[in-house]
């Protein structure tokens, strides 16, 4: 199961990810700021209405953020998926 984060504007989204089996969480105060608690997750997905949404950017992290702007849900769920296979074969090297 994928495990993505997301803000909570983008209830459509989380929907549609969870109908796709995917683990969703909502981006808060408790995670967002941490490099570790970002770091499980397989990717984020973010509004991209700030291009440096909630100091994001500025952790390291071996997470995809994905900017959800212009982009329909099936769109951002094969990114989901790419990210995913992506952080398990980076995993797997370890």
């Amino acid at each position: 199961m994928k495990k993505v984060a997301i803000e909570k504007t983008l209830n459509n989204v989380r929907r549609y990810l969870e109908s796709k089996d995917c683990s969703v969480e909502l981006l808060d105060e408790s995670n967002k700021e941490s490099q570790s608690a970002l770091n499980r997750f397989d990717a984020i997905v973010v509004t991209g209405l700030d291009s440096n949404l909630m100091g994001m950017q500025d952790i390291m992290t071996g997470t995809k953020v994905i900017d959800a702007s212009g982009k329909t849900e099936g769109e951002i769920y094969d990114e989901v998926l790419r990210a995913a296979d992506l952080k398990k074969g980076k995993n797997n090297f370890h």
